[in-house]
């Protein structure tokens, strides 16, 4: 519809405005990631041919008509991150930093390990990403948990999936990943037949509830659940609907439109009771 199609644009234009006022280049960038290899060659390792995208996963996401299943999303995931996140700790929501993406992730990971038994997160956990993307949750969840003795990624993309294995191989968060055992798998979150009843202690899903219907949401909860091992630990971190800048936006009939232009399953996020 025309009207998703002006509000996507703007939504995009808007991020890479904001890359731009943080000094990033994002056509120069994104041109150069595309060159670093053949990323067609990344995504068909990357896939496991027996997952079944779910409906809700295959419509548009984030102004991509293919949503997060293109090398395009994928490869701007991290400037996206960047120029997104970049003003949410002013009150306002107003004056950019560069660094607002990389707080906000470790903010929540180091209040997700506080959250267990004094020590505890020090210990081999075996830890699980769900909805990792390309990767940036994961090496802020192995920097929160410095000692884990796994640490898997699970994503239906396998476009984000084929660029957070490349983001490992070429050392892009070496001080976190490095030398640690680190798998990216693709799965839905809601069927993780790669782990095993009782097999983790700490499930986390960072910035990932807001892009799914509710029946996905209860049985990624539910799935949780079970790869848990009793006494284990289960962290989420999303948008608050009854935030003041949630609510600005939500009071503003373009913005709105051009935020659920981005995020298709916002509404049923935001109304979720569990």
């Amino acid at each position: 519809p025309p009207l998703w199609e002006a509000a996507a644009r703007s939504a995009r234009s808007k991020m890479v405005d904001r890359a731009a006022q943080l000094g990033r280049d994002w056509e120069a960038e994104i041109a150069a990631a595309r060159a670093e290899r053949d990323w067609d060659a990344a995504v068909r390792d990357a896939r496991d041919e027996t997952v079944r995208l779910p409906e809700y996963y295959t419509m548009p996401f984030h102004a991509y008509e293919d949503g997060n299943l293109s090398v395009e999303a994928a490869l701007e995931v991290e400037l996206a991150a960047l120029a997104v996140h970049s003003p949410v700790f002013d009150p306002d929501g107003k004056e950019l930093s560069p660094d607002g993406d990389e707080r906000l992730r470790s903010s929540y990971h180091e209040a997700a390990a506080a959250m267990l038994p004094a020590g505890a997160a020090d210990g081999a956990l075996d830890v699980v990403d769900v909805g990792c993307s390309v990767g940036l949750s994961t090496a802020a969840l192995a920097r929160a948990f410095p000692n884990a003795a796994t640490i898997v990624g699970v994503d239906l993309s396998p476009h984000f999936l084929a660029v957070a294995r490349h983001r490992l191989e070429s050392g892009a968060e070496a001080d976190a990943l490095e030398g640690k055992d680190v798998r990216f798998v693709h799965a839905a979150a809601e069927d993780m037949a790669c782990l095993g009843d009782a097999s983790v202690d700490v499930v986390s899903a960072c910035l990932v509830f807001h892009e799914l219907p509710q029946h996905a949401a209860r049985a990624i909860l539910k799935e949780a659940h079970r790869v848990l091992r009793p006494g284990g630990h289960f962290a989420m971190m999303d948008m608050d609907p009854q935030a003041p800048a949630f609510r600005r936006i939500a009071n503003n009939a373009f913005a709105y439109t051009a935020f659920k232009s981005t995020e298709p399953w916002l509404e049923e996020y935001a109304t979720i009771d569990l």
